[in-house]
């Protein structure tokens, strides 16, 4: 190929990356919140039942040496993810399915399966605390944090911080994470300022922010004695994530860029180099009815990326 040829393909591709960006909001604000979330935050006091399972399920090396394959959603919305479209037995199932699919295509590298689960969700309404946040209830999200330790998942935590902090709400799920199979995920598209609204303006965290909540976790990690904990942060344009040439290195924490856009397989090859270049680890997001049938990556295309962890809602 020749060298302009080469130079046009790629301002091809970039424009088409740009372009689904643009797709990648529009479609956001279809993707319906919880219907009936509890405005409760259900803070636990004591961590999850320990279990032989749970401890199996933390106790290898993920992202050393295991490839991290996750469901997501909202156990209260069928429009945000898989998770919310099936009753928890047959998510399990299906979870089970797929990381043996991908087991058999991955080479060495173990594939370990988890749950991510939505704990707090942006909404457009202010609510009680006027943060746009509404929380699943603590008996529905031990309901899953058990269903994981009987079946040896990982679970991750996602927070979408609305008009809150970071701080302020990793310490609401502070509890949770006392299970060493629980993880931490990070949505900077909903984290917004004071005027903003969640939904209809596209939030950023700040390098500040993800060093802020590395520094709780790897605190939280050596008091307890924890296995490390794993940081996913969300993101599909540049602008999501500010001055990233600043997020520090915290050996107890293993920082994941998540690309998260919605698109094409060239689009997403694209804008998973470019977001995850400077990444410790990288994963991407495959949108299981909104990359449509005829542009979901196969298994195979997901794989040739060699991702850290994938993500499928």
């Amino acid at each position: 190929m020749s060298r302009r040829r080469l130079v046009v393909t790629e301002a091809a591709l970039i424009g088409t990356a740009l372009a689904v960006v643009l797709g990648t909001l529009v479609a956001r604000l279809c993707l319906a919140a919880p219907s009936a979330p509890t405005t409760g935050i259900g803070i636990r006091q004591a961590p999850p039942a320990d279990s032989e399972a749970c401890e199996l399920s933390a106790s290898g090396k993920p992202l050393a040496e295991t490839l991290i394959l996750s469901y997501y959603g909202n156990p209260y919305a069928r429009d945000m993810g898989v998770v919310g479209e099936l009753p928890p037995e047959a998510l399990v199932e299906k979870l089970k399915a797929h990381a043996e699919r991908y087991d058999s295509l991955n080479g060495p590298r173990t594939v370990q399966p988890a749950l991510h689960l939505v704990y707090a969700t942006a909404q457009t309404k202010p609510g009680p605390e006027g943060l746009h946040l509404t929380y699943v209830g603590e008996e529905t999200l031990q309901e899953y944090l058990d269903l994981a330790c009987e079946n040896g998942l990982l679970v991750f935590l996602d927070i979408q911080i609305g008009r809150s902090d970071v701080e302020t709400e990793l310490a609401k799920i502070l509890p949770y994470l006392e299970g060493p199979h629980v993880h931490v995920a990070l949505d900077p598209e909903y984290a917004v300022a004071e005027g903003e609204i969640p939904r209809e303006s596209l939030g950023s965290l700040d390098a500040a922010d993800v060093n802020a909540a590395q520094a709780l976790l790897q605190d939280f990690v050596e008091e307890h004695d924890l296995p490390d904990k794993i940081l996913v942060v969300h993101q599909f344009t540049p602008d999501m994530l500010t001055r990233p040439e600043l997020i520090a290195d915290y050996p107890r924490v293993k920082f994941v860029i998540d690309m998260d856009g919605i698109g094409p397989p060239d689009m997403k090859r694209v804008m998973y180099h470019r977001l995850t270049a400077s990444a410790e680890y990288a994963g991407i997001k495959l949108f299981i009815r909104l990359d449509q049938p005829s542009h979901l990556m196969s298994e195979e295309e997901v794989l040739e990326l060699k991702p850290d962890v994938i993500i499928y809602q």
